[in-house]
């Protein structure tokens, strides 16, 4: 029996912590260098606690939890304790995936030992690149030999299931620096991988300068596709490839319409009130954040559906009920892509066809029309 609207449950929960030791020069997450001050850390704990219990009973049915930033690792040992306790009421028996993201210089076997206490069974180690010179150039403060250090130590504590972020499209990157980091992963064999081409964000220190992005993205893009797939890594979404079956569960409850909370400065949301959907952000401090509600339209919900769905390499499931309705609603414009080859339907999926996923963004445009 298919899912009606108004019983969906929130599938899953994403946690932002803010705080940083260094602000790299690509990002514009929302984040703020990690204060001196103890307490302030502790005040924001305490906000988040509060935030999660305003949702009552509505977070019960959790299957995925993610904590990222920001730079969790950076909390110290009882910062890292308390958060763990304030998330511990939401380990329930559905969960099945928990996520930190950690930095390789702020690990440490102690607070890996305490993420195990607590049952987080999943690490996302912002690694970039294992180029020490272009590390630099992008502003991260570890090393490769730092990077390659504490992997093994996360392996040494009993992780199973590490995701290693990677980029590519860098400044003064070149593809024999690709080439290179596909080798250091096949020696140290991450379960997954998130490998991203650089994006000039506006609020990134790049962003703010105005600095044009290197033209190597459809190139580099192909190394790393068939690098991992020689290495057996499967691509199942544009930017994310996963071996022995370890995809990212939180992830995909982006990707497929499942509903989500984000809580925190600057967590974003996707949720049901009333029989309606709205988008939701935290704005605001680190001590002082409010949510707010942009509700969605029916055109705007059903964009959104094809815009995440199609970033999986498996495409929209047709066959659920809410899937059916967007493909009847913009049932010309597919059927234009599909004569062109950049859609594809097949299995009761809709989803890209190769040349589809490489100007997926054209692709998009049609659908705003």
């Amino acid at each position: 029996m298919k899912i009606k609207l108004d019983e969906r449950k929130v599938k899953s929960l994403y946690v932002h912590i803010p705080f940083c030791e260094h602000i790299c020069f690509y990002c514009d997450f929302v984040k703020t260098i990690k204060p001196k001050d103890p307490k302030t850390i502790d005040k924001y704990l305490n906000l988040l606690d509060e935030e999660l219990k305003s949702y009552n009973d509505k977070l019960d049915n959790l299957q995925t939890i993610y904590i990222g930033g920001g730079t969790p690792s950076c909390l110290n040992a009882k910062q890292t304790e308390k958060m763990c306790k304030i998330l511990q009421r939401y380990c329930k028996k559905d969960l099945v995936e928990y996520t930190i993201e950690l930095n390789p210089e702020s690990i440490t076997k102690e607070n890996l030992e305490i993420y195990k206490k607590y049952n987080i069974n999943r690490l996302s180690i912002g690694v970039q690149t294992f180029d020490n010179d272009l590390l630099k150039k992008i502003g991260r403060i570890h090393d490769n030999s730092q990077a390659i250090e504490k992997y093994l130590l996360a392996r040494e504590v009993g992780f199973d299931n590490i995701s290693i972020d990677l980029m590519y499209n860098l400044f003064n990157q070149t593809k024999e620096n690709v080439e290179n980091d596909l080798k250091m992963i096949e020696k140290l064999k991450p379960d997954h991988i998130s490998w991203y081409s650089l994006i000039m964000k506006e609020n990134s220190v790049w962003g703010r300068r105005k600095l044009q992005l290197p033209e190597n993205d459809e190139l580099f893009d192909e190394v790393v596709n068939e690098g991992l797939t020689k290495l057996g890594y499967i691509r199942y979404e544009i930017s994310n490839y996963q071996i022995n079956g370890k995809a990212s569960k939180h992830n995909i409850s982006y990707w497929d319409n499942s509903l989500f909370v984000g809580v925190g400065v600057g967590a974003t949301g996707f949720e049901t009130i009333d029989g309606s959907y709205f988008l939701t952000v935290n704005k605001g401090s680190a001590l002082e954040y409010t949510k707010e509600y942009e509700k969605l339209s029916l055109k705007d919900y059903y964009f959104q559906i094809i815009m995440m769905g199609l970033r999986m390499v498996e495409g929209i499931d047709l066959t659920d009920y809410i899937n059916r309705n967007v493909f009847d609603h913009f049932k010309p414009v597919i059927e234009q892509n599909v004569e062109k080859g950049f859609l594809v339907i097949e299995n009761d999926r809709l989803k890209c066809s190769k040349r589809g996923f490489d100007i997926m963004n054209e692709i998009l445009i049609d659908f705003l029309d």
